[in-house]
């Protein structure tokens, strides 16, 4: 069974949105953009307690009530032999015939005027231009039967989810387990002897009677119990922390307990119902209150463990996607309308041993409106400093400079792309010796060919190296390369960093680098990172405004547009 798309007419913000969907799916974007709402029109589908809270003229886009909400989920059961997928053919019945590989399930409501309400109508069956209304009995359809929502809000309370599940959760089966139950109740019969005979408990019961008795005139007592033997034995227990080689008890205070203990809880619920029904997990913004290192362990949960089969995810926190694998990210934005675009992401298996490196700056980037693609750390320290000059709240704006490291721009432009996230490339003007031949291919011409997808430069060979050879070749292709920028946003350097730099400030970096014996150029590839910081801790406001507007660096006026 996998899921396979999901359309929105005229649900809350969403006027008319189709999105493309897997069996992982995080959403992510600005706040108020319908990641909650869209989570709702899963639940107004497949959660029965949702769905039977109707639908108010609120619920409508723009109160749009003279058209239907419609919401269409698309579902590939294919795989004949998926357990899951077995469940969904085995209660829809005549609804779907042997031949058919995809589940249509449609929920329609439209406004009634007079009840000032929608009521929610689901359909079903192979078809979509021929589905079924499913049957009902009382408020469960027949999805009901087959479907179990598992929804994690992000203040989910944990001792209200402990008390409602407690008869699941506890099962007394063992034999044993009526001999205690009989000693309990004795103690709880002595225990509540023992408070009646309290004195201040007997003077309350005497005085509250008469009192009572003035607002009505009944023939009552009062009595005070324990609320064990009114609502039963676990009307007041609550779960405690107990440390390992330690007898005391620890209260379930802190959120960041709460929150794991929510989760191991909801782990048990679904235990039960995974052999009869389809657990589908809604989970929004599970990092709240939860340290990096637990939201790091919490991905390691829900992107590895086989219990988040099918897994619906609203997050801020790039850790929370630290373990992404085989997962549909899905962005949410608010451009002219509500929108959205999508796409798979799967670890490229050359990156499967540096899965963390490579998803940390990835999911850093979908975050961020615009992203400045640099090749490492130097670029990062410079940048980050001129563009805070600029502007000091350039990340708050959008802005987020990604230093790709040792996986190169591809794995990180491709998605970004996909998702609509304006990025822009930053790399060197690189040569390299061709092995037994006086001869440099011209490595960073090649790149960016590649990365536009045709031969706007030319890749011969060339005679010579160093810098002068790639200046040059620069100046030779200028228009060109212009042409690139313009239209891809893709700045290749004239040379490199450090040499571009040296013709923007040279004199600045003379005076700064005193270790440098004038050979500043050398001084910064020597140590790059460690030195970096040490000129860009020097660089004043007007160096780092001259270097925002020299020719070099026009790549920082394109992030910042």
């Amino acid at each position: 069974m996998k899921f396979e798309s999901i359309s929105i007419k005229n649900f809350r913000n969403f006027e008319d949105i189709k999105i493309d969907l897997a069996n992982k799916n995080v959403f992510f974007g600005m706040n108020d953009v319908g990641k909650t709402n869209f989570l709702y029109a899963l639940r107004y589908v497949f959660d029965r307690e949702v769905r039977k809270q109707n639908l108010l003229d609120t619920d409508f886009y723009k109160k749009h009530t003279e058209n239907p909400i419609d919401i269409t989920i698309t579902i590939d059961i294919s795989d004949t032999q998926d357990s899951d997928s077995q469940k969904l053919r085995a209660q829809l019945k005549g609804a779907l015939l042997s031949s058919h590989d995809k589940v249509y399930i449609r929920l329609l409501a439209a406004y009634d005027k007079q009840e000032f309400m929608a009521l929610p109508v689901l359909y079903w069956g192979g078809e979509i231009n021929d589905l079924q209304e499913m049957k009902t009995r009382g408020y469960f359809y027949e999805i009901d039967y087959v479907v179990n929502v598992l929804y994690i809000d992000s203040y989910v309370d944990l001792y209200s989810l402990f008390k409602k599940n407690t008869n699941t959760l506890i099962v007394n089966d063992n034999e044993k387990d009526k001999d205690i139950l009989e000693q309990i109740q004795t103690t709880v019969d002595d225990l509540n002897t023992n408070i009646s005979s309290l004195s201040g408990i007997k003077s309350f019961e005497e005085k509250i009677a008469p009192e009572y008795q003035k607002f009505r005139n009944d023939k009552i007592s009062v009595s005070v119990k324990s609320e064990i033997a009114v609502k039963g034995l676990y009307s007041n227990i609550v779960p405690y922390i107990k440390q390992e080689n330690d007898d005391l008890l620890y209260p379930t205070s802190g959120e960041g307990r709460k929150k794991l203990l929510v989760y191991s809880i909801f782990d048990l619920l679904s235990e039960e119902t995974e052999e009869k029904k389809i657990n589908i997990f809604l989970i929004e913004e599970p990092e709240n209150h939860l340290h990096r290192s637990m939201q790091i362990a919490l991905s390691h949960i829900l992107f590895v463990d086989k219990k988040y089969s099918y897994l619906f995810l609203t997050t801020h926190s790039p850790f929370v996607l630290s373990e992404m694998d085989n997962v549909n990210l899905v962005r949410i934005y608010n451009e002219t309308k509500i929108d959205s675009k999508s796409v798979f992401y799967k670890v490229p298996d050359k990156f499967k041993n540096q899965r963390k490196m490579l998803n940390r700056g990835l999911t850093e980037a979908i975050f961020a409106d615009k992203v400045l693609l640099v090749e490492g750390p130097s670029e990062n320290v410079l940048f980050g400093k001129v563009l805070s000059v600029i502007n000091p709240l350039y990340e708050a704006d959008g802005v987020y400079i990604l230093p790709v490291g040792g996986f190169g721009f591809k794995p990180y432009y491709e998605i970004l792309d996909t998702l609509r996230i304006d990025n822009v490339i930053k790399t060197d003007n690189d040569l390299r010796k061709i092995k037994g031949k006086q001869e440099f291919s011209v490595l960073g011409f090649s790149r960016v060919n590649g990365y536009i997808g045709e031969s706007k430069l030319p890749a011969t060979p060339i005679k010579k190296d160093g810098v002068e050879a790639k200046r040059a070749l620069y100046d030779d292709n200028k228009d060109a390369l212009n042409e690139i920028r313009e239209k891809y946003s893709i700045f290749l350097s004239r040379c490199s960093l450090e040499e571009d730099l040296d013709e923007v400030i040279h004199d600045e970096m003379v005076k700064y680098l005193t270790n440098a014996d004038n050979d500043v150029i050398g001084y910064l590839h020597e140590a790059k990172n460690y030195h970096m910081v040490e000129l860009v801790e020097k660089l004043t406001d007007d160096d780092c405004r001259k270097i925002y507007e020299h020719y070099n660096f026009e790549c920082l006026k394109e992030v910042m547009s």
